[in-house]
């Protein structure tokens, strides 16, 4: 006798690319990518930061995690991610020769949209990505101190 299944109603929790979430900036953690350079079949590697967010919005995503990647880089060139992001979830500016402590990014509260990235060696599996990360509206959502 064979086993019996029925299907079961599920929602696509897939995140949306069109939505701005509320969320919290959990964790951020080195990665090194390596490859092989085609041309030279010189070995190359670079340093990541992944950048890992919950969503908080009071929705079917809360608790969902996702990611970001940019080089570990800092630097005041205006297209320089880990400053960018890093002045956002801050709100402050971050000048030339000012330092930053990933553990003092940990737990804050920002906003991000989604975007969907295919994988290049499987079509059939999307990555959700964070696009963009923008400054904290409304209430905050750390817990401030009762002083």
């Amino acid at each position: 006798m064979g086993l019996s299944f029925v299907t079961e109603d599920e929602p696509d929790l897939t995140l949306p690319e069109d939505t701005i979430f509320r969320a919290r900036l959990t964790e951020i953690k080195p990665k090194e990518i390596k490859w092989v350079d085609k041309v030279t079949q010189e070995h190359k590697s670079k340093d990541m930061l992944e950048w890992w967010f919950e969503i908080t919005s009071e929705n079917l995503y809360k608790g969902r995690k996702v990611k970001a990647e940019c080089p570990a880089k800092l630097s005041n060139h205006p297209s320089n991610q880990f400053r960018n992001w890093s002045q956002v979830i801050l709100d402050r500016e971050i000048p030339a020769g000012m330092g930053i402590d990933t553990d003092d990014l940990i737990g804050l509260a920002c906003e991000v949209t989604i975007r969907h990235e295919k994988s290049k060696s499987d079509a059939s599996r999307v990555f959700e990505r964070i696009d963009e990360i923008l400054p904290a509206s409304g209430a905050s959502f750390v817990e401030e101190p009762p002083f």
